[in-house]
């Protein structure tokens, strides 16, 4: 990321892009103050883990219904 980019976000250029960066440091701040690191880090992964569990459940049953061979979605 270079200096430009930096300074669009931090003066809200593109607003939807600082309000996700920003809110999303908001939250890791507020969970760190509450939960130990070791807590968050956990809990952001088993949130990565069960998006991803829910695509592949999700392009499984789309496939059955379009009885399409598409395959393995994360191929």
């Amino acid at each position: 990321m270079d200096s430009k980019q930096v300074v669009d976000l931090v003066y809200w250029r593109d607003t939807q892009r600082s309000g996700v960066v920003f809110g999303a440091s908001l939250f890791l701040l507020l969970s760190l103050s509450v939960c130990s690191i070791v807590s968050v880090c956990a809990y952001i992964a088993l949130a990565l883990l069960s998006v991803t569990i829910s695509f592949r459940i999700y392009k499984g049953i789309l496939q059955a219904v379009q009885k399409s061979e598409e395959g393995h979605p994360f191929k």
